[in-house]
């Protein structure tokens, strides 16, 4: 568990103010001397300190070059090639495309947002500039790309999903998204962003729709952005849906232009416990990947991080990461069930009310009654919880950048914690009168 020490280490700066609404929460909440315990911090996607022990002996086996410049944009050769395995196996690629030819993969060391942001560089050099709003379709509630895309320009449109349909998004109401937005003459469709393994609803895309998802954005000209964060977490039953093996998989009756404009992004570090590396893979046809790492990304990066990158390598290659992710696969999906019982059992969630999903480190859970009909109920519960119990909870929709959709009415629960803290967090709420029929705190 990570302590109040440890949080006071990393939010009690001396430089103010902070825009972050959780740091806020956490200051004051260590200020007034952590009244219900250590914060339980179920909001980031973060746990800081689980590391595995095999990866961190290996980052004590660096060689001395490490601390340097590594030289390759495509980030550590050792890396990289073990990278490149990795990713055709773990997605099974062997059947619909070959290596150096039809894709290619790179280390990122600055974390995929980074690499979204070339990307989106990249696209708009390559579409052109015709006076209309280049727009991006991702599905909602979402990651931050809106935080990426807005400042390249485009605008960000939100498929919607629902509580009624699972969360799950269909391909018709994609296609009628589509047809708004083409409809318009102002805007134009850019790019289609895939996250198959979706965050936050822990939702795995079937494939049915990711290939629509891809044909949409082939009959645009768009680009596509496949975000494969989770890709490695999972339910062990489930078979994850890889988005990158059905984009590669429709390429050869794409037209060229297609070919070209896609990029797959991997989070090594949601898998590891280890997001402060930045450590991560890049895949794209080779010469859209050589324009993203010798072009775009050098003109905001050289090529660091060696230290981290040699002991991932190593990692990657070491049969105990194959045997961690399994154990952490099913260590979340026996959380999952936890909560959900938890929930049900101890605050009054009715059936349907805790939306465990089966994939990531998430899962969602809709507010009390009393809160969901308010403007601005996730903030207020999420404040109100963390007052009287120092369990942190966050809003389906991420901090900072405000969404142009509804927000809805549903908290994001972070699942990395062990099953301990998360039942000690349902226990304070308990203790705390917190249940889903609560009132509203005046």
């Amino acid at each position: 568990m990570t302590t109040r020490a440890d949080f006071a280490a990393l939010v009690a700066d001396d430089i103010l103010p902070s825009r972050m609404p959780d740091v806020g929460l956490l200051r004051a909440y260590l200020a007034q001397g952590c009244e219900h315990g250590d914060p339980l911090c179920l909001s980031f996607g973060e746990t800081w300190d689980q590391a595995p022990a095999g990866l961190l002996d290996h980052l004590h086996e660096r060689p001395l070059h490490a601390h340097g410049y590594q030289l390759s944009m495509y980030g550590l050769p050792k890396l990289r090639k073990v990278a490149r395995d990795y990713v055709v196996s773990s997605h099974r690629l062997e059947a619909v495309a070959q290596p150096g030819r039809d894709f290619e993969v790179a280390a990122t060391w600055t974390g995929t947002r980074g690499a979204m942001f070339d990307f989106g560089r990249y696209l708009l050099d390559e579409l052109g500039s015709d006076g209309r709003v280049p727009v991006v379709v991702a599905a909602g509630p979402s990651w931050d790309y809106e935080g990426v895309f807005h400042t390249l320009g485009y605008q960000v449109r939100y498929l919607p999903l629902r509580p009624e349909t699972g969360f799950r998004p269909l391909a018709g109401e994609l296609q009628d998204l589509a047809d708004r937005i083409t409809a318009d003459p102002g805007q134009r469709l850019a790019m289609v962003v895939v996250n198959a393994q979706h965050n936050p609803t822990a939702v795995n895309w079937r494939p049915g729709f990711v290939a629509a998802a891809v044909d949409l954005a082939h009959q645009h000209g768009a680009g596509l952005l496949v975000d494969d964060a989770y890709f490695g977490v999972h339910d062990p039953e489930d078979e994850p849906t890889s988005a990158l093996r059905v984009l590669l998989s429709r390429l050869p009756g794409a037209p060229p232009t297609a070919r070209r404009r896609w990029l797959a992004v991997r989070s090594l570090g949601k898998q590891f416990h280890c997001n402060g590396w930045g450590v991560g893979l890049m895949t794209a046809e080779p010469a859209t990947l050589d324009l993203l790492v010798n072009r775009y990304r050098l003109h905001s990066s050289l090529m660091y991080g060696g230290v981290y990158q040699h002991a991932m390598a190593d990692w990657l290659a070491d049969p105990a990461s194959t045997a961690f992710l399994a154990a952490q696969c099913a260590e979340y999906a026996a959380k999952r069930r936890l909560v959900d019982r938890l929930f049900s059992a101890r605050l009054g969630y009715p059936a349907g009310a805790v939306h465990t999903g089966s994939c990531t480190s998430y899962l969602l859970f809709a507010l009390p009654a009393a809160y969901a009909g308010l403007d601005d109920g996730e903030a207020r519960f999420r404040d109100e919880v963390f007052a009287r119990t120092g369990v942190l909870f966050a809003p389906a929709w991420p901090w900072p950048y405000a969404p142009t959709a509804a927000p809805l009415p549903y908290m994001r629960m972070y699942l990395g914690p062990g099953q301990d803290v998360l039942t000690e967090a349902v226990d304070r709420m308990v203790g705390a009168g917190i249940e889903h029929g609560m009132p509203v705190s005046r």
